[in-house]
């Protein structure tokens, strides 16, 4: 698994814990990105706020290129 793999994993479980809600981290092979997605739970700017305060723990990852997705339940 690569560094960065492992940054997403560590992302993931770092929103879940903080926000309460399952967070899965994945890479969209099209897009070439990483996507955050979520259901319920913080809306994306409450999401990117934990996201940012958490960044030193997975420096692997840059947050500004994330993809941000919340479905509602």
């Amino acid at each position: 698994m690569s560094t960065r793999a492992r940054s997403a994993r560590r992302l993931a479980s770092l929103l879940a814990v903080r926000t309460g809600v399952h967070v899965v981290v994945r890479y969209d092979r099209l897009l070439r990105r990483y996507q955050v997605v979520w259901i319920d739970g913080p809306d994306e700017a409450q999401m990117r706020t934990v996201a940012m305060a958490n960044a030193t723990v997975v420096p692997d990852i840059d947050l500004g290129e994330l993809l941000w997705h919340r479905s509602v339940s």
